[in-house]
């Protein structure tokens, strides 16, 4: 894997950004029904969640900001699943944070 700086603004800036985003608990619950179940449709996260598909898909949409999810389009649903690039970049300079 490789080693990203910290130094570098645009990790620092991706950081930020990602922090920001898990700061929100039903984030971090959607980032964890698609870590366990690889892709899930908003409906499948409606059920798993009780949230309302508004409250769910405006959580989607801010994942956007930096690409940790994928979707793809079957008929009419969006099936969402963790862009894994972009998860092992955030997990490395996590790590880089607390292991320097």
């Amino acid at each position: 894997m490789s080693n990203f700086c910290l130094s570098d603004e645009k990790n620092i800036d991706f950081l930020k950004e990602s922090f920001n985003l898990l700061s929100e608990p039903n984030r971090i619950k959607i980032l964890c029904l698609l870590w366990k179940n690889e892709k899930l449709c908003v409906c499948e996260i409606i059920k798993a969640l009780w949230l309302k598909q508004n409250l769910i898909s405006h959580h989607l949409s801010m994942f956007k900001r930096i690409w940790l999810f994928e979707q793809k389009k079957v008929w009419t649903n969006i099936y969402y699943s963790i862009n894994k690039e972009v998860y092992d970049k955030l997990k490395t300079l996590v790590w880089n944070i607390f292991n320097f």
